[in-house]
C-alpha cells in the first residue's frame, strides 16, 4: 500500500514514486517550419496530435472581426505586413499569407474565431487569450462559442490585461479565467497581493510566466495560491529545464510551443506525468 506524504512544495508526493500530473497545453497550435503557429491547420493538428488543450489569441479589429494572431511582431514576420492587428480589414484577413515567412508552398491565412472554434472537438478545450480587447468583445465571443454547439468546459479565457480579463468574468462569469503574469526580479513580488487581485475579479487560475519565476517565485509561493483556493499554471514551459521548474513550484498545467518533445521531457525529468 502507498503511503500519502506532503511535500514541502505542497503537492502530494508517494513513496510508491507517483507522479505529478500537469496538463499540456499546445501554445498556438502544433506548429513548425512547415505550418505557422496560430492557424486553423496548426489548431487542427494539435487536437489530431491527441492534444485536449490549445491556446490561441484573439483580438478584436476595428472592422469587427475576432481574429487569431498573436501580436504585430508574429503579423510582420509571418506575412510582412506592417499594421497593427487591430487595423486589419477584411480584405486583409482574407489575403495575407502567414506561409510567406517560409515561403511554403500552401497558402495559410489568419483565422477568424468561428474558424478556429469550428475545428475545436466537443471534448476538446481552447484556452483563448484576450489580446485586441474591446467593449462588444466578450459578447461576441459568447456568441460565437454558443453558436458552435460549444460550452464553458470547452473554453478558457486567458490574458496579461488583468482589466479586460475582470470585465470579461462579469459579463461571463461562466467561463474559467487565466490571468497570466510576467514577473520582474527588479519589482518586488508579493504573492498575497496576486492572490487578492484574482480574488477581486472572481479569476480562478494564477499563470506566471516560467521564466520570470526563476530567481523570484518560491515553492512556498505557489503553495500560498493553492492555499487561497486559486489554481497554479504557467506558461512558457519550452524546455526540460522549463519543465524541471514547472515540477518545482507544482504547477498543474503550463503552454508549451513544443508540445510533443514535452512528452520526452517529462521522462527525462522523471515523476511527472503530462496529460494530453
Amino acid at each position: 500500500m502507498k503511503k500519502t506524504i506532503l511535500a514541502c512544495c505542497g503537492f502530494a508526493a508517494s513513496i510508491g514514486f507517483a507522479d505529478i500530473k500537469m496538463q499540456n497545453i499546445a501554445h498556438r497550435g502544433m506548429w513548425d517550419k512547415d505550418v505557422p503557429q496560430n492557424t486553423v491547420e496548426a489548431i487542427k493538428r494539435a487536437y489530431d496530435s491527441g492534444a485536449t488543450w490549445v491556446e490561441t489569441d484573439f483580438h478584436h479589429t476595428k472592422a469587427n472581426q475576432m481574429v487569431c494572431m498573436h501580436a504585430e511582431g508574429e503579423l510582420k514576420a509571418y506575412t510582412g505586413c506592417t499594421k497593427k492587428v487591430k487595423d486589419l480589414t477584411p480584405e486583409d484577413v482574407a489575403t495575407l499569407n502567414l506561409g510567406k515567412k517560409d515561403n511554403l508552398p500552401k497558402v495559410y491565412r489568419i483565422p477568424l474565431l468561428d474558424q478556429v472554434l469550428a475545428v475545436v472537438p466537443k471534448h476538446g478545450v481552447v484556452q483563448a487569450e484576450i489580446k485586441g480587447y474591446s467593449p462588444q468583445y466578450a459578447d461576441i465571443f459568447d456568441k460565437a462559442v454558443r453558436a458552435h454547439g460549444l460550452t464553458e468546459k470547452n473554453v478558457v479565457v486567458s490574458s496579461f490585461q488583468y482589466d479586460a480579463l475582470k470585465d470579461f468574468k462579469a459579463r461571463y462569469p461562466k467561463y474559467r479565467t487565466v490571468w497570466l503574469v510576467g514577473l520582474k526580479k527588479d519589482r518586488p513580488f508579493n504573492v498575497q497581493d496576486y492572490v487578492a487581485k484574482c480574488k477581486a475579479a472572481n479569476i480562478e487560475v494564477f499563470c506566471p510566466g516560467c521564466g520570470s519565476t526563476k530567481g523570484v517565485m518560491t515553492p512556498a509561493d505557489a503553495d500560498a495560491v493553492r492555499a487561497a483556493g486559486l489554481e497554479f499554471r504557467m506558461f512558457g514551459v519550452n524546455s526540460l529545464k522549463d519543465l524541471q521548474q514547472a515540477k518545482a513550484l507544482g504547477a498543474v498545467g503550463f503552454t508549451c510551443n513544443h508540445w510533443l518533445k514535452a512528452f520526452d521531457w517529462a521522462k527525462e525529468v522523471g515523476g511527472v506525468t503530462l496529460l494530453k
